[in-house]
């Protein structure tokens, strides 16, 4: 315990120490841009409160190390600290807070839960309010897709999603790699963990992570990984899938599924040309692979369009 304290405490002082190197340089840029709003600039300063989540926390929270704030009231795009100071929240819940903190629709839908005795767990057992979400859920969807699609209700995050399309597609189809793509992010859990193209948070597990991933390049422009961009980058990234998944001599065995997002969120909001999207999904229908698409930060109106 003695050891825990100690490397809290010096966790705590580092975090302090390149809070405080952070907060002087913004004050510097302030005082010669805009003096006045020096001023005001907000000084982290570590609460009673921050201290005792460090110490009983595990050290697995990550934002509490870029952003050190105790939330204690939240409405619409702003929230309040418990120092009473109020910041816009950029964050958004990772994207899952569409409609902002508390929106009054959100609210009288949960109220209405409560008051009308709704049962709240029915393991996978059918209600009327769950079949109404399908319904309204399906009339979003393009009629093609409905007329074909069914729903799995899995966990309330993204990765539990993406886990439950892994674990299909396995089943499905009797294979067990995949295909990925560099930038891209599914998740923090382990066969998600395992498809994310950044190496850090993946270094520490190693082998748990198993070895049935390959990654292919993302398409673009100002960065194409094939030194061309704009129409002659989408063929050459389309000619290299298809490749990969046609030519015996590539070293590749025919994976279960491809994964992508049409917008690369943690890879740097990065939206995906609608031509490679289509020439992925020629190809790999061809070649017999299931494409999952992961839509969990961009879906749902997120980028103007339901999907």
């Amino acid at each position: 315990m003695a050891n825990r304290h100690a490397s809290g405490h010096s966790t705590s002082v580092l975090r302090v120490a390149q809070m405080s190197v952070a907060t002087r340089l913004i004050d510097d840029q302030l005082t010669r841009v805009a003096p006045a709003a020096a001023e005001t600039l907000y000084q982290f300063e570590e609460s009673p409160l921050l201290a005792r989540q460090n110490r009983q926390e595990s050290n697995a929270r990550s934002y509490p190390r870029r952003i050190p704030l105790a939330l204690k009231r939240a409405k619409g795009i702003h929230v309040e600290d418990v120092e009473g100071r109020r910041f816009i929240d950029c964050l958004a819940g990772a994207g899952t807070l569409a409609l902002g903190h508390n929106h009054p629709v959100i609210i009288e839908a949960i109220q209405q839960v409560i008051s009308d005795e709704l049962p709240l767990h029915t393991l996978d057992l059918t209600t009327p309010v769950k079949d109404q979400f399908v319904q309204d859920l399906f009339g979003l969807l393009p009629q093609q897709l409905a007329d074909d699609a069914k729903i799995q209700f899995c966990g309330p995050t993204g990765t539990d999603a993406v886990e439950a399309a892994l674990k299909l597609v396995r089943t499905a189809t009797g294979r067990s790699t995949v295909l990925s793509f560099q930038g891209g992010y599914h998740g923090m859990s382990q066969g998600a963990l395992s498809l994310m193209g950044s190496l850090g948070p993946k270094k520490p597990l190693g082998a748990l992570l198993g070895t049935g991933v390959q990654f292919l390049p993302y398409p673009y422009d100002y960065r194409c990984p094939f030194g061309l961009g704009g129409e002659q980058g989408v063929r050459a990234n389309l000619h290299y899938l298809e490749n990969l998944l046609n030519d015996p001599e590539a070293g590749v065995q025919l994976p279960a599924a491809v994964i992508l997002e049409v917008v690369q969120g943690e890879g740097g909001v990065i939206p995906a040309d609608l031509d490679w999207l289509r020439g992925v999904r020629r190809i790999t229908e061809k070649a017999g692979v299931a494409l999952i698409v992961d839509e969990i930060q961009s879906g749902f109106a997120r980028t103007g369009k339901m999907f």
